[in-house]
């Protein structure tokens, strides 16, 4: 192979790998039983978001620490999500 087309065959390489990257499909994180996820936690998201029905819980990871994301509608169908650590600290709303 001629060192013009090794080159352009590196480039293509390198060009796939960052294009498709190399870690294959994005994991998700693990969905939790409400009935599962630490009463602390819940006690800060329905503290956190009083009058919400919460029906999905997801298990995450933040700087290396335990955290739950719960999700919940109110009355009117709005659905809103705050993360929790596992020890109860409010990490974000939305």
């Amino acid at each position: 192979m001629s060192m013009r087309r090794r080159r352009g065959a590196v480039r293509l390489s390198a060009v796939l790998v960052l294009t498709l990257g190399c870690a294959g499909k994005p994991q998700s994180d693990p969905i939790v039983p409400l009935d599962q996820v630490p009463a602390v936690v819940m006690k800060a998201a329905r503290r956190e978001l009083p009058g919400y029905t919460f029906e999905t819980a997801y298990k995450m990871r933040v700087e290396g620490k335990d955290a739950y994301e719960v999700r919940g509608k109110n009355r009117q169908g709005k659905t809103r999500e705050v993360e929790v650590s596992a020890t109860g600290d409010v990490l974000a709303v939305e």
